[in-house]
């Protein structure tokens, strides 16, 4: 099936009854109102203040109805569609309302939407505390001074209080450095799976679909997880996988998965699979590639500036490899085996 441009033209400017462009502004409030719907999450006083919004001006309701009518044309329309809205939505980080809905529509699938988790439309709706759009890096020091990098595509909450200082990672990655709090209390960092007490350190945490990651630089890091009560503690050098009842693989350091720190993109004869999953990371849309290519090495090292760095990532691996990108639309791209003769 071949997806057009024009619903994403639709979503950015729906026409009003009388022809007009309705105001972003207006379009970015329904998106809000149409993602806290979604979400299941919605309260008495929320449905009070929608109803007053969309009764506010007639190109509220206009709006709002625009984007329920897409969804439901558009559920069923692509038989990928629930997996590219979980893949899509998970990596949303602070890209905006407007623009992952439309991404979402390059590709027909809006109407998954409906089959995403309720809890994480809700989280979605509700703005994080700090967040990186997609390709975007930022690094922050706390009040308390300890250093946050955040890669692309991630979202933190912070739980500060007179008692304890909590960073909860809900998406993406971050590089942590820690401080000695002069109040004296107990750093943690929250993942999906675990909590993390770090021992003097600097590490990276990784929030996966159904796993964590985490690579310890300096110190140590203890790790208890959420369904045993048990911990392992992880220490300088190392790198370990974890889920929420245990460890699943520990290893030696591999630096180069942090390069992006440094805005860099590096693999050392890594799987291209995993490679690509980091690529996906730092840029909008959605990122496919064939089992047939997964088990493909690569070694190279990219920068993660300038204008889409990451097409001129995927273009140096049809140069290296032998692979091939299929462009499908801008935010859908696939990366298949290269046809021999």
């Amino acid at each position: 099936m071949t997806h057009s441009l024009d619903h994403l033209h639709d979503l950015r400017t729906p026409p009003a009854d009388d022809g007009r462009p309705i105001a972003e502004a207006v379009v970015d409030r329904a998106i809000h109102w149409f993602v806290l719907q979604s979400s299941g999450h919605i309260s008495a006083a929320d449905r009070r203040a929608l109803q007053a919004w969309r009764e506010a001006h007639p190109d509220h309701a206009h709006a709002l109805a625009r984007l329920e009518h897409m969804g439901q044309i558009m559920q069923g329309h692509n038989a990928g569609a629930p997996d590219l809205a979980r893949a899509t939505l998970t990596r949303a980080g602070r890209m905006g309302r407007r623009r992952m809905l439309g991404h979402l529509l390059c590709a027909g699938a809006a109407g998954a939407l409906l089959w995403y988790g309720r809890d994480e439309l809700h989280a979605l709706a509700a703005p994080a505390d700090l967040s990186t759009a997609a390709g975007e890096l930022r690094r922050i020091t706390l009040a308390d001074g300890t250093q946050l990098r955040l890669n692309s595509a991630t979202a933190v909450d912070l739980r500060y209080d007179d008692k304890a200082r909590r960073i909860v990672l809900r998406e993406g990655e971050i590089e942590v450095v820690t401080a000695p709090d002069p109040a004296g209390r107990p750093l943690s960092i929250d993942t999906r799976d675990a909590r993390l007490v770090p021992v003097g350190t600097r590490f990276h945490v990784l929030q996966l679909a159904d796993h964590s990651r985490l690579g310890v630089s300096e110190g140590a890091v203890d790790i208890l997880f959420r369904n045993r009560g048990s911990t392992a503690r992880i220490e300088a050098g190392q790198q370990a996988q974890f889920d929420h009842d245990r460890l699943l693989a520990r290893t030696g350091l591999d630096e180069s998965t942090h390069a992006w720190t440094e805005g860099m993109l590096v693999a050392a004869n890594r799987r291209l699979d995993d490679f690509l999953a980091e690529i996906a990371r730092h840029r909008a849309g959605h990122l496919q590639w064939s089992p047939e290519v997964s088990a493909l090495r690569i070694t190279g090292s990219w920068p993660l500036h300038g204008d889409q760095p990451t097409d001129t990532v995927l273009a140096s691996l049809e140069r290296r490899l032998p692979v091939r990108i299929q462009t499908l639309t801008r935010y859908w791209v696939r990366v298949l085996p290269r046809a021999e003769g």
